[in-house]
């Protein structure tokens, strides 16, 4: 098993155990998982195999098993199957246990100022593709999802953000070299702004949101329609 294996697995077991959990009850929601997971993911894999195709992010071969879906690691695209799979699960703990570390009715203010803030950030880096591309895919999907999706429950969204912030980081530090060096995912330095969390690209963090952003709506909004 490669290590890339190894941190998905890990990051995926627990969550997928106590799926079935009489309290918890996700097991039951599978359906809408299976319908909801691949239409987020196929845009950032088709993301991922052009960036890598340009060299503007790789992986180590040491690290990974070989084999390749049109040219990723087939645990690269695992990646957009498990990790959303694992954020959804915490999703779904904060909503039937009705959890929000927030009470905030200005979100659609609060997007806009976000996304014209790091759409400049974006603009002004447009010679750093990883840079402007997520910047400013960030700020439209931020502002387009803010003002014409039937989602408005971003109190949640965003307790569900900052809980697996601290698993993100661990993964992705796994993967970005943050423990014994073992760098599976690399990136040009000169694609990113190279701030980095720990070992992680502060690009990441923006990549993230969109990723569970895009992973939730449309769970929800194909759990609206069952």
């Amino acid at each position: 098993m490669s290590y890339y294996y190894k941190i998905l697995f890990f990051s995926f077991i627990i969550p997928f155990l106590y799926s079935f959990h009489p309290r918890i009850k996700f097991n039951k929601k599978f359906l809408i998982i299976l319908k909801s997971i691949p239409l987020a993911a196929i845009p950032f894999i088709l993301w991922d195999i052009v960036f890598t195709k340009h060299s503007i992010w790789g992986f180590n071969q040491n690290f990974i098993s070989g084999l390749e879906i049109a040219g990723l690691p087939i645990e690269e695209v695992l990646f957009f199957i498990i990790i959303p799979y694992c954020c959804i699960f915490t999703y779904h703990l904060l909503e039937i246990n009705k959890i929000s570390f927030f009470k905030f009715n200005k979100y659609k203010e609060l997007h806009t100022l976000l996304a014209i803030v790091v759409l400049l950030i974006g603009v002004v880096n447009i010679s750093k593709r990883y840079t402007a591309l997520c910047f400013i895919l960030f700020a439209l999907i931020l502002l387009i999802f803010t003002r014409y999706s039937n989602y408005k429950d971003y109190d949640t969204f965003y307790t569900n953000f900052i809980l697996t912030m601290i698993p993100f980081i661990v993964v992705n530090g796994a993967l970005t070299g943050l423990f014994y060096g073992q760098t599976v995912v690399w990136y040009s330095m000169s694609e990113i702004l190279n701030i980095r969390i720990t070992t992680i690209p502060i690009e990441d963090i923006f990549y993230c949101h969109q990723l569970l952003l895009m992973n939730i709506i449309a769970y929800k909004n194909i759990e609206s329609r069952i």
